[in-house]
Order: C-alpha cells, then structure tokens, then sequence
C-alpha cells in the first residue's frame, strides 16, 4: 500500500517571513533601479522595508546576499525565456530568445541595467562562480549546436562544447554594452545577433552560412 504524505501547512510564522524577506526584496531592487547597487545601504533599505537591521541579517544577510538573492530571482525569469525559445530552427530560435531577452529588460531596464553591472562586477556570473549561473546559461547554446550538426546544419568540425560558450559570449557581450549605456536594446539586439550568427557561420554547411549571412546583412541595414 503506497501512503501519500502531505506536507504540513505552512505557519503562520513561515508566511510572516516570507512576505518581509519580499518586501526587502522588493525595496532592495527599486533602490537598485533608481540610484545603483552602490547606493544600496542596509539601513536604509530597513528604513524603507520597515524592519530592523537585525531583521534583514536573519531573514536574508549582508549586502552580497541580498543582491545574490535578487540574481538568483533574475537567473531563473532569463532561464524560462531561454527555454521557451529551446526549440526550432536554430537562427530562429536564437533571434527569438535575443528578442524575448529585450524585450523583458525593456519593462524595467533602469534596474536590469543595475542589477546586471552589480553581478558583474560581484562574480556572480563568471564561470567560477559557486552559485553555477554560467554553467546553466551556456548548456542551451550547447544542446543548440548539438542540434543544428545533427541537422545537417553545422558541419561538426567544431565541437559544440567550444563553439556554445562562443555564442554565449557574444550575447553577454552585447549585454554588457547595454547595461553600461553604451547602446540601446535595439542595438544589443542587432550586436548580439550578429555576434551569433558568425559563431554558426564558422561551422555551417554552405546552404546554412548562406541563411546566416542574409540574417546578418538584414540586422546591418
């Protein structure tokens, strides 16, 4: 006989700190948004969440944290855009997922421009970071590759393993551009596309090299 086990109710105590651990999320990202990562005092941010000093340690910790936390909520919204776009033509599902990315950073890009310069320079999404966001990032540019030889479209003499950590390169790249206000997001669209499709390029069957060729022309006019 199988026994279904039910998992207890959440307590009351558990949903009173739930919802302070998002209020100070919430504070933390719009004092982000409006005046950088840098401006971001724990004082401050308890003044504005209402809560004690004591109270932001112990339900989340110190600054790095904090933003380590608001990352990990960024990481997993990007994650489902990226899987949303997993399927498909390749050069189609790579311009769609460039184009879902632009235009979720476009509801709010004063704080995804923060945010991202703030994890930049935090670590958090180099490849030895603990937290293993590049890891999760540049398995899909792999899987892609991997499909596109096996479609005939890339003629396998670069292995998917080098060549998905180049085109994860390029859009993160052109992400860095944008959020440091070098272009817009219509630029990082174009810069970021551009970037991945050479990577293709370099591997593709003629007919493919073709295709990408004329997706890189249209992205220059």
């Amino acid at each position: 006989m199988v026994v279904e086990t039910v998992a207890p109710p959440e307590s009351k105590r558990e949903k009173n700190m739930a919802k302070r651990r998002d209020t100070i999320l919430r504070e933390a990202r719009t004092l982000i948004a409006t005046q950088g990562f840098e401006a971001l005092k724990i004082r401050e941010l308890a003044d504005r969440a209402g809560l004690t000093v004591p109270t932001i340690y112990n339900l989340i910790g110190g600054k790095s944290d904090i933003l380590a936390a608001i990352i990990a909520e960024l990481v997993d919204q990007l994650q489902i855009i990226q899987a949303a776009t997993a399927s498909g033509p390749v050069e189609a599902s790579f311009a769609q997922q460039i184009h879902d990315l632009a235009d979720h950073f476009a509801t709010d890009e004063a704080f995804y421009r923060a945010a991202f310069i703030a994890g930049d320079r935090s670590g958090l999404f180099e490849q030895s970071s603990p937290q293993g966001i590049y890891a999760r990032f540049v398995h899909q540019p792999i899987e892609a590759c991997r499909r596109a030889a096996q479609e005939g479209l890339l003629r396998g003499a670069i292995a998917p393993e080098v060549l998905g950590p180049q085109i994860y390169g390029c859009y993160r790249l052109a992400r860095q551009d944008w959020a440091n206000g070098y272009f817009d997001l219509n630029q990082f669209r174009a810069q970021a596309l551009t970037g991945i499709f050479l990577c293709l390029a370099a591997d593709a069957t003629p007919a493919f090299r073709q295709r990408l060729l004329a997706q890189i022309s249209d992205l220059s006019r």
